[in-house]
């Protein structure tokens, strides 16, 4: 219902608790597609360019343009068919953080 009033749902919660371990973040992406009916696509949008917005720092965060910092996954699979991907550690091929590489394939 929350949805459909327009009010933006954004993925996220309090991490760093025996229930919720850092590390585990992907797992609130597959629960809005799984529990509350969100498109893959919709997720993204809303862990991403959604989050930018409601930080106040549109065209900054969560986008990819230039003079946005550069915080990216690539993903070894297709997170628009299956958000779960985004769970497997050995499939994020590259994560780069503000424009830091921290892992690479």
């Amino acid at each position: 219902r929350m949805r459909r009033r327009g009010i933006r749902l954004l993925p996220g919660g309090d991490y760093g608790f025996a229930f919720t371990p850092h590390g585990t973040y992907a797992r609130d992406l597959w629960l809005f597609v799984k529990l509350l009916g969100f498109s893959p696509m919709e997720t993204l949008v809303a862990a991403t360019r959604l989050g930018g917005e409601i930080m106040g720092r549109p065209g900054e965060l969560g986008v990819v343009k230039p003079g946005a910092l550069a915080d990216l996954l690539l993903v070894d699979g297709d997170p628009l068919a299956d958000v779960e991907i985004l769970q497997d550690r050995a499939a994020l091929r590259m994560i780069m953080k503000d424009g830091t590489l921290h892992k690479a394939a």
